[in-house]
């Protein structure tokens, strides 16, 4: 096996061992929570305890049937994401070559797509409906993928325009509706936690990740073209649309008077300091991660040829690579803020932030193909604990009444500041590693900005 087999295999068995001990400790914790129920209703004999024992059951259910109708459709979503994700670039670059100038174009169009649309799509959620938002998401998806397989520059502009939208649907409808949901269904009285729901949520993601990241491999040695993982993605959308439209429940905003929404933008722009707070960090982190996401495969490549290695990269099992490292960063969230509490939820979003500067920092000063390849590693390891750590907060500091709106005006600030760095893209590592020094600063005055006006 070659160096990046090698790794991959040591994720997997890693992540696998991680997933088997969080296993055991599910069923000791369910175990533990049974005989608790068994004692308490051996213990009690009054009317109230009757009542207390009829309510619980009914809220476990409602636990199992809730998590049973969103995480296979969030697995499909993720799925079909994650098909494109290591191919959009080379698709770009080398199978269609587009000058990098274009291929910084139509990824500016997407973000800038996303810009405009975070503007709008999370009110129109939460008025029309946010079952109907991600219906709307796994049809607008599915057209940017059949995009792909045109040459011609308008349809591809197009196309990266409508996944731009889809991008903005996907990360505000489906947690919105999520939250509202469990919220609604009162599954706060049960044993699954809204922090557990995050966590299990990106480490579903790298498992998916992982396997769509050697599945697009084989796909594209398959079919001779790395447009097939974009039509395999419209065949994850397809049953995610029948399962959302058949066992879904509809969830609105509050379409209250105007003064409460004059009162969600008031918070938006600085009444709420940890809303600021939160777009702050939204804006630079996954700003940078959209940035590293366009830059990781080029500046792997520039470091292959430093080596003097000519032969081409497996940028699928590279990909799987990554999503091994964010998994492995998803069951430490999970480790570290639920069930070891060794820190509260507002410092390891701090120390994440921190940990992913130096990570960027360092891939400047570090030119080795090997060492550039583990930080950034460490990187999507960064960005496995961060999303979960960011639900959570958003799910506390975020009313249920104007959740796809606040997430969606949110994503503005990062769309707009990946469209400035994009637009000015240039060929060579000098401009790449200017942008990471940036991202690297940036992250730094985040994790300054979090560690004074966000609470626990």
């Amino acid at each position: 096996m070659d160096f990046y087999q090698i790794n991959l295999v040591a994720f997997v068995l890693l992540n696998g061992s991680m997933v088997y001990r969080q296993y055991r400790q599910d069923k000791r914790a369910e175990l533990s929570e049974k005989i608790q129920e068994l004692d308490a209703e051996s213990d009690t004999e009054s009317d109230q305890g009757h009542v207390a024992k009829v309510d619980r059951a009914p809220a476990t259910s409602s636990a199992k049937q809730f998590a049973n109708i969103f995480f296979p459709v969030y697995v499909l979503v993720w799925g079909a994401d994650w098909l494109q994700g290591p191919f959009i670039y080379t698709l770009y670059k080398d199978e269609k070559n587009l000058p990098e100038e274009i291929v910084a174009r139509l990824f500016t169009t997407g973000f800038l797509a996303g810009a405009v649309s975070a503007l709008f799509v999370g009110s129109l959620a939460d008025k029309l409906g946010r079952k109907n938002a991600c219906l709307a998401y796994c049809a607008i998806t599915s057209l940017s993928c059949l995009s792909v397989l045109s040459n011609n520059i308008s349809v591809l502009f197009a196309g990266r325009a409508l996944g731009g939208l889809g991008t903005t649907l996907m990360y505000t409808v489906f947690e919105a509706w999520m939250v509202t949901e469990y919220n609604q269904r009162g599954l706060e009285r049960t044993s699954l936690k809204l922090s557990t729901i995050f966590g299990r949520m990106i480490t579903l993601s790298s498992v998916v990740a992982v396997l769509a990241g050697l599945m697009g491999q084989v796909l594209v040695s398959w079919a001779g073209t790395k447009c097939a993982p974009f039509v395999a993605s419209i065949g994850c959308l397809a049953p995610a649309s029948l399962i959302i439209s058949r066992k879904w429940s509809e969830n609105f905003g509050d379409s209250g008077a105007p003064k409460e929404k004059k009162d969600s933008l008031k918070l938006l722009l600085g009444v709420d300091k940890q809303i600021l707070t939160l777009g702050l960090t939204s804006c630079c982190f996954e700003g940078s991660m959209y940035l590293f996401i366009f830059f990781w495969s080029p500046a792997l490549k520039s470091s292959h040829l430093l080596a003097h290695h000519h032969s081409a990269l497996p940028f699928g099992i590279i990909f799987a690579s990554f999503m091994g490292a964010m998994m492995l960063g998803s069951m430490l969230f999970t480790k570290i803020l639920t069930d070891k509490r060794w820190m509260t939820c507002r410092e390891l979003l701090q120390a994440v932030v921190t940990l992913a500067s130096g990570s960027l920092l360092f891939t400047i000063f570090f030119r080795n193909e090997y060492v550039t390849f583990w930080l950034f590693c460490l990187f999507e390891a960064c960005v496995g604990m961060y999303f979960p750590a960011m639900g959570y907060q958003k799910g506390k500091v975020v009313a249920d009444g104007e959740r796809a709106h606040i997430y969606g005006l949110l994503r503005i600030p990062f769309n707009i500041f990946v469209v400035v760095a994009l637009s000015l893209t240039k060929e060579g590592d000098a401009y790449r590693e200017v942008i990471f020094m940036i991202c690297s600063g940036l992250l730094l005055i985040v994790s300054a900005v979090v560690g004074v006006f966000l609470h626990d």
